[in-house]
């Protein structure tokens, strides 16, 4: 008996010493992780994938769960690095651009008014202001909150975790597809080619304003991003499918309002700042929830068969 406690008293201080080394290993990570936010902070960008998994990593090793992490994570990195991969594709095909089809789409819906050029003429005064920087902000979360979301879902040990990620990366997928071989103008460029009205550089102002600087330098650049992707909107899909997953997996209303709150706030944002279209954001926002409602009932009926299955 004495051997046995000696033994099991022997596991205990080894699994505290392992516990201890790894939060230790968190809190450098988190230091790192705050580091690196701080110095890209300064150059004007927003943090990216390495930054903010860093953050997370931190966290996830402090509560003794960074296997599980790297293993669930993984898919969502390689997702990132295919979206960003993709826009580098769609630059060097210089495959014919669309700018017709959804302007006149958009006079159809405004009854021959454009929904962007109506809202900067009767909203923007020529500087930036709060609802500029509202705006900016509403687009900016793109990079931020879906990945929050998901972090959220993770920590939860719910389901609601591996379903958010499907859908991203499923819409996400299909997006890209139509990104490459059919590239879209957003308004923006547009009214750059004279055809439709001038559109103010609501963004690129406000990014220089807020002295995110760094941003606001590769406003409009096609080698650093992909600026023909205007339809669809995975502006707007991505927090559609997080409000959906919300409202599937119980959470409180006051979190599914608010989440309603930034799915409205990112709609006027990209429109306002004409960065998309408001048909694009409208349309494609009702069949991202079509095809993640069908996404997640299949997903539903599989796994109620799965027990009827095993037995």
């Amino acid at each position: 008996v004495a051997r046995t406690v000696a033994t099991e008293t022997l596991a205990d201080v080894q699994l505290g010493g392992g516990l201890r080394a790894q939060r230790l290993v968190a809190v450098l990570f988190l230091l790192f992780g705050i580091a690196a936010t701080t110095l890209v902070a300064r150059q004007g960008v927003i943090p990216g994938v390495g930054p903010i998994a860093l953050l997370l990593l931190s966290a996830a090793l402090f509560a003794d769960r960074g296997g599980r992490f790297v293993r669930d994570w993984l898919p969502v990195v390689l997702g990132v690095f295919a979206y960003r991969l993709s826009g580098q594709l769609a630059h060097r095909l210089d495959l014919p651009v669309h700018y017709t089809p959804q302007i006149d789409a958009e006079r159809l819906l405004g009854f021959g008014t454009l929904p962007t050029v109506w809202l900067q003429d009767h909203l923007y005064s020529g500087a930036t202001g709060a609802l500029e920087v509202f705006s900016v902000l509403m687009y900016l979360s793109h990079y931020v909150a879906p990945f929050l979301l998901a972090f959220v879902l993770w920590w939860r040990r719910s389901h609601g975790f591996s379903d958010l990620m499907l859908c991203l990366l499923t819409v996400t997928a299909l997006a890209e597809v139509t990104f490459l071989l059919a590239p879209t103008a957003p308004p923006w460029l547009a009214a750059e080619h004279g055809l439709i009205g001038p559109i103010h550089p609501i963004l690129e102002r406000g990014l220089y304003d807020l002295h995110l600087t760094g941003l606001a330098d590769m406003k409009g650049s096609a080698t650093a991003y992909n600026i023909v992707a205007a339809v669809p909107s995975l502006h707007v899909a991505w927090p559609v499918i997080g409000l959906i997953v919300m409202r599937r997996h119980g959470f409180p209303m006051a979190a599914q309002a608010a989440q309603a709150m930034l799915v409205l706030g990112v709609v006027f944002a990209v429109v306002y700042t004409g960065e998309h279209y408001a048909v694009d954001a409208l349309v494609y926002a009702v069949c991202a929830s079509w095809l993640v409602q069908r996404a997640l009932r299949g997903r539903g009926a599989r796994a109620a068969r799965l027990p009827q299955s095993a037995v």
